[in-house]
């Protein structure tokens, strides 16, 4: 049995044990249990994509480059942001991972925050005492890259430069979330007949483009506008759904992306930026009622 079907399997299974809880548990309703379902789906779709090159900059001063450790290392990618309650309560399991895997073949965990400022990313850094290597994805352009819609996303790229793991949500135990796939992936390193950095090199555009597979798969476009104009429609158009599908605000339907928008139908506050409105709405909507 493929390693896809497996997933598949797991993601029906997850689905029908929580529809059996509906009944059950009157925390959870048929919304909640389509939307853990979709986060399921969405991240399985993710599995085998070809990830181009990037470059980025560390706080340390340092630059990461991707094609520098694939086929050498085991890339692990968390992408956060500071004011996500499960990446902080995430982020030193990850970080302990990393360090009980730093022997060669090495596990590579670098922690991505996306558009934020460097005294806030700093600040966290500082506050979690962190020694692994973080980033700040200035523009978002890795985020988009990795079709990243909610915090955190962890990204595991393999020996080859393919996506082995993409998950959506914290990471509450490093071992079982992590240990079968750099396993299987140390055990690739160790096959001498085959160049991995070499043929990742060759076959990478370099340019930093959306990420691919080869069997043409590529991210949803979003849809309707759902009534919004202006800049709350701007503002829907640009921020990911915090329910951990692949859409934007502006097309997703389920009971987080209804809650977002009708707070933007009701008025953005002018003296926030987007990007603060954003994180505002995502702090008070984010996997509520889950």
């Amino acid at each position: 049995m493929s390693d896809r079907t497996t997933y598949l399997l797991l993601g029906a299974l997850t689905a029908l044990m929580l529809s059996a809880q509906v009944a059950i548990k009157p925390g959870l309703n048929a919304e909640a249990v389509h939307e853990a379902a979709r986060m399921f789906g969405s991240a399985t779709a993710y599995n085998g994509m070809f990830v181009d090159d990037f470059e980025l900059p560390l706080r340390d001063g340092t630059t990461f480059r991707l094609a520098d450790h694939v086929g050498r290392d085991i890339v692990v990618l968390n992408f956060f942001a500071t004011w996500c309650e499960p990446c902080r309560v995430e982020m030193p399991e990850l970080a302990g991972y990393a360090a009980r895997h730093s022997a060669t073949p090495a596990v590579r965990l670098i922690a991505i925050d996306v558009e934020e400022r460097p005294a806030e990313v700093d600040a966290f850094i500082q506050r979690l005492r962190l020694t692994l290597p973080v980033g700040i994805d200035a523009r978002g352009s890795i985020a988009r890259q990795f079709t990243v819609t909610a915090y955190p996303t962890t990204a595991v790229v393999g020996v080859d430069g393919r996506i082995k793991l993409y998950q959506v949500g914290a990471i509450r135990n490093a071992d079982a979330a992590l240990n079968r796939i750099v396993d299987a992936e140390s055990a690739a390193l160790a096959d001498r007949q085959h160049d991995w950095h070499a043929e990742y090199v060759a076959n990478s555009s370099g340019n930093a483009s959306p990420s691919r597979r080869r069997d043409g798969f590529t991210p949803p476009d979003t849809g309707a506008a759902d009534g919004l104009s202006g800049r709350a429609r701007s503002i829907a158009e640009a921020m990911p759904c915090s329910c951990g599908c692949d859409d934007r605000v502006i097309a997703c339907d389920c009971h987080t992306a209804k809650g977002i928008k009708a707070a933007l139908r009701a008025g953005v506050d002018a003296s926030l930026t987007d990007k603060e409105v954003m994180e505002k709405l995502n702090k008070e909507f984010c996997m509520r009622g889950m």
